[in-house]
This record gives structure tokens, C-alpha cells and sequence, in this order.
């Protein structure tokens, strides 16, 4: 409503001779607010699990679907060389895989998205990198993992934050973490202390 009234004022309220400009300019502006809406929306449905989708071909193509959608990468228990990146080289429906490795490095994942993690029983590595959709609280839904999950790596990931990290303590089957360039974490070596205590078998490698 506030760029409608601006975009008013502009048309009704500013002498002619200086009235186009600022009516390009109003337009401008609302045409990127309507951008950010579109991809606020897109970015949701690209994230939510569809529960039909889900049923017909099971969670672990679906997850692949998801991350692959989101500009994320797998690599399969079958073929854990290779990285795959793009959506059309994904196997038929037919064929079925389990996926090893999640890396969502630039992706556009959100944490409604890691729901996608559910019935995922062989993933043991997960890469966060560089996700900026990714919530303060984005993380919690990781523990779908909790029994197979032996790698982590979270960093470069804006928003999450000191409590949002704290999640990872439930990993109970966590070998190795990194933790690096974290912009909101205020206190990282009270949250590296804090998840050595809750997982001291743990090999971690945490820095701000």
C-alpha cells in the first residue's frame, strides 16, 4: 500500500513537468516489490513437501527433486563420485537411489524444505553453504538425520544464529562438524563449547 500511495502522489500530487520521472521511478519500485513477492512465493513452493509427489515416488528422489530445484546438489549411495547438479540428468521415476551426500552450497533452500529430510536413512553428509533463505531456527529440522548423519558443514549462512546452531547437539552420530563465517552467531566460542559438550566424540572445526 505504501509504494500504491507513493505511485498516487506521484501521478495527482507532483506538477507535469517533472511527473513522468517520478511516476517511472514509483513503477520501478513497485515492480521490485512485486519481484520480491513472486520469489518469496515461488521459493516457499519450491520448499514444501508434496505430500502426493511424496507417495508416488518416495522421499528420497523427492528430496533430490527438492535440492536440485533450489540450486542444491547430491551425490548417490550407488555413485557417491559423482556430484549431480541438474534436474533433467536425475534417473527415471522408475529407478530408484538413495542419496548420500546433500549439498545445498548457493541453494535456496528454506527450513520448511528440510522436512524433505524425513525418511532419508543414508544420508551421513550434509553441506549448508552460502544458504541466505535459510531461517535463524532453519536448522531444526536436521535431526530427521540424527541416526545417519556424520558430516556437517554449516557456514556462510546469514541469518542463522547462536541458538539456531545449537540444534546440531542432537546429532548424536555427528564425526565431524564446521562451523565457519557466520555473521549472526555473536558468541561462537560458547556455541563451540556448548556442542563439544553435548557431543564429545565429535571432531569439530568452528571458528566465527
Amino acid at each position: 500500500m505504501t509504494v500504491l500511495r507513493h505511485v498516487y502522489q506521484c501521478m495527482y500530487k507532483i506538477p507535469g513537468s517533472i511527473n513522468a520521472h517520478l511516476v517511472s521511478t514509483c513503477t520501478a519500485r513497485l515492480s521490485n516489490e512485486l519481484k520480491r513477492s513472486v520469489w518469496g512465493f515461488v521459493a516457499i513452493a519450491f520448499n514444501r513437501v508434496d505430500m502426493d509427489r511424496l507417495m508416488k515416488v518416495g522421499p528420497n528422489r523427492l528430496c533430490a527433486e527438492w535440492l536440485l530445484k533450489n540450486g542444491g546438489a547430491i551425490r548417490t549411495k550407488g555413485n557417491p563420485d559423482i556430484l549431480l547438479k541438474n534436474y533433467n540428468l536425475l534417473p527415471p521415476e522408475s529407478d530408484k537411489f538413495l542419496i548420500k551426500v546433500a549439498d545445498a552450497t548457493g541453494s535456496s533452500i528454506m527450513k520448511i524444505g528440510l522436512q524433505h529430510f524425513n525418511g532419508c536413512k543414508h544420508i551421513d553428509t550434509v553441506i549448508i553453504h552460502s544458504c541466505r533463505h535459510l531461517e535463524e531456527d532453519g536448522l531444526n529440522d536436521i535431526v530427521y538425520l540424527t541416526q545417519s548423519l556424520k558430516v556437517l558443514q554449516v557456514s556462510d549462512c546469514g541469518n542463522i544464529n547462536d541458538q539456531g546452531l545449537m540444534v546440531i547437539g542432537k546429532l548424536k552420530n555427528l564425526e565431524l562438524l564446521k562451523i565457519y563465517h557466520m555473521p549472526a552467531v555473536k558468541n561462537m566460542e560458547n556455541v563451540k563449547n556448548q556442542l563439544q559438550e553435548m557431543l564429545p566424540n565429535c571432531i569439530m572445526d568452528i571458528k566465527k
